[in-house]
């Protein structure tokens, strides 16, 4: 598992994919024998999944796949802060989830087929494919592509499970980068690879900021993996990539020239965000400093009548 920094923006796209909401659900459930092909494309604004497998023979298999574009770039920014300590302005990246589980079993074998009642009737088509299954899991603004490639096999049976995650930061939490995947293979007579690459973003040098996931981000990787196995194997890999957006940093002014002063500040309606943004001050101007200093003082000090400070609350030079 690696876990890292991430932030958005508007290199952080799925090329050609626009962010409109939706909630999507497949399920699957086969068993028999014959020949099978199978494409499937998910695609969200900043992240997209694709499998694709064919073989004839003995198949069973079920898989689930799920995906929602769960928001959408609101066309406003907010700042994070760079390592030099100074605020970045970047937007506000769109929210997006997709899910895939698969289940096979397949044995490889030759099958015929007799189509209609002509010529083909008395000469079936014969199908004699080997087994191929491909899974390409792709998290844009994370920069991670991770890829599992079964080909040429004679029987494969297994599972694999791949979660995708893009969310945003707000005012009040961090924002949530993941890419995983999961396999567990028995492979008869069949190649596989699999593959893990995390993108290095690159960074200017003189003003201290990110410049985005450009083509020199893939250069030189963070992360690169590339195993390749052929014959018959048992193969498990656990894959998992998990980044932190920082949220959204708040730049009010001090005070603000207004009537309510303090309690004037755009914040100050959101309990959260306000004991976040000044809790060191907000003491100082609601009047609840002093309680609060009064209730660490012991002994107790009766604040109901007028004392002068004993021995012990003397100042002593």
């Amino acid at each position: 598992m690696v876990t890292g920094l991430s932030c958005a923006g508007s290199w952080d796209f799925n090329p050609g994919q626009e962010a409109v909401k939706y909630k999507s659900e497949l399920q699957d459930d086969v068993e028999g024998e014959g020949y099978v092909i199978e494409y499937k494309k998910i695609n969200t604004n900043n992240l997209s999944l694709l499998e694709y497998s064919h073989g004839s023979g003995s198949m069973d298999f079920a898989d689930l796949l799920t995906s929602e574009q769960k928001t959408t770039h609101s066309g406003n920014t907010y700042f994070y802060i760079n390592k030099l300590g100074e605020p970045v302005e970047t937007w506000a990246g769109a929210n997006s989830v997709i899910s895939y589980t698969r289940q096979t079993d397949i044995t490889q074998s030759p099958v015929g087929f007799a189509y209609g009642t002509g010529w083909y009737a008395s000469h079936p088509v014969v199908y004699n494919s080997l087994i191929k299954d491909k899974t390409m899991a792709k998290s844009y603004q994370e920069g991670v592509t991770m890829h599992h490639q079964l080909e040429y096999a004679r029987g494969i049976k297994g599972d694999i499970a791949v979660d995708l995650n893009c969310t945003g930061p707000t005012i009040t939490t961090d924002g949530k980068g993941l890419a995983s995947m999961r396999v567990d293979d028995e492979v008869l007579q069949g190649t596989v690879q699999i593959q893990e690459l995390v993108a290095e973003i690159p960074r200017d040098k003189k003003k201290g900021t990110l410049k985005g996931l450009r083509a020199e981000a893939w250069k030189n990787p963070q992360i690169e993996v590339d195993v390749n196995y052929i014959g018959n194997f048992h193969i498990q890999k656990n894959m998992k990539v998990e980044k932190t957006k920082a949220r959204q940093y708040d730049s009010e002014d001090w005070l603000p020239c207004c009537m309510g002063g303090f309690f004037d500040l755009q914040t100050y309606s959101s309990k959260i965000a306000f004991s976040r943004l000044y809790k060191g001050e907000q003491g100082i101007f609601d009047c609840s400093c002093r309680n609060t200093s009064i209730a660490t003082f012991k002994p107790a000090w009766n604040t109901s009548v007028a004392q002068f400070p004993t021995e012990t609350y003397q100042y002593k030079a």
